[in-house]
């Protein structure tokens, strides 16, 4: 009962921080339309929304990553609260390749609108690789992208399926990536059982994946070495919220 009361507490506060930062974003875009303004406001928003609901980011790096951008990172996706926690974590400048349902979220949406980021509607092939490829030119003018490869929340610590998109974008791109794993968001918010608690939410950052030479051939092992990268951060059969 009581982690019930505070999934409703954590959700009006999030409400709450998510309106004054995507208002944030926007002002700080208009005026001064750089990527490191969006970098300002996540972090805000991510540090802002985890402190009111008592939790504390912890964020490693296996590598330092201030000088190895532009990289695509690809993250696992557990619960909502994943998004604040790694874009407050991700130490470069970076947009995200966010799904369209995300443009329609109030406030969030025109964030992330008014950012160096760029939404992928998979329910229309045509327009996801002209997403991808807009994607792309970002990664060639030097700016890092984030990207969730299984493309929806598992709920859990287990991974789901990984799609090709963001593996392809970094071929493309001749970019590293950088597996990044949610360790434990589950347990402190899960909007699926609408509970959360206090804790330390781990940000586990991996070392950068050089991609020379790879070709489309090579995605399946590429993705199976994001798989064993971040496997090895995630505990078995641990689904439950406790």
């Amino acid at each position: 009962m009581l982690q019930r009361i505070f999934f409703a507490w954590a959700v009006c506060w999030a409400t709450v921080v998510t309106v004054v930062c995507g208002t944030g974003t926007v002002i700080t875009y208009l005026l001064f339309p750089r990527a490191s303004a969006f970098n300002f406001w996540s972090k805000v928003w991510g540090i802002g929304m985890a402190t009111g609901v008592g939790i504390r980011i912890r964020a490693s790096f296996e590598v330092p990553l201030e000088t190895v951008a532009p990289v695509v990172f690809a993250i696992n996706h557990q619960v909502a609260l994943d998004i604040p926690a790694v874009g407050s974590s991700i130490p470069v400048p970076f947009g995200w390749v966010a799904k369209a349902e995300l443009a329609r979220v109030p406030f969030l949406g025109h964030a992330i609108r008014c950012s160096p980021s760029v939404f992928i509607d998979r329910s229309h092939p045509k327009r996801s690789i002209e997403t991808m490829k807009e994607a792309g030119q970002r990664i060639r003018n030097g700016l890092s992208v984030a990207i969730f490869p299984e493309g929806s929340r598992s709920y859990g610590s287990d991974l789901g399926a990984f799609k090709r998109g963001a593996f392809l974008l970094a071929i493309e791109a001749q970019v590293p990536v950088v597996p990044v794993t949610i360790v434990n968001a589950h347990h402190l918010f899960n909007e699926k059982t609408k509970m959360a608690r206090p804790g330390v939410l781990e940000v586990c950052f991996g070392t950068p994946i050089d991609l020379t030479g790879y070709t489309r051939k090579d995605i399946p092992l590429l993705v199976e070495h994001v798989r064993e990268a971040m496997q090895k951060h995630l505990p078995t059969g641990d689904n439950r919220v406790p």
